[in-house]
């Protein structure tokens, strides 16, 4: 796991195989998963930043 997390593109290879199992280890592969992994992230933000706020103005 620490392998991971200090290297970048183990990082990338990991999440190109989760998003895209049967993909290949190509450069845009990779970027895409990256890309795919940080829309994601962003999504996600948004999501719980709306619901909370949501509970805050149902006072």
């Amino acid at each position: 796991m620490k392998r991971i997390e200090t290297n970048g593109l183990e990082q990338a290879l990991t999440l190109r195989r989760h998003y895209f199992p049967d993909g290949e280890d190509e450069p845009q592969e990779l970027a895409r998963a990256l890309w795919l992994d940080q829309h994601e992230k962003e999504r996600m933000e948004v999501a719980v930043m709306s619901a909370v706020a949501r509970l805050f103005n149902h006072r």
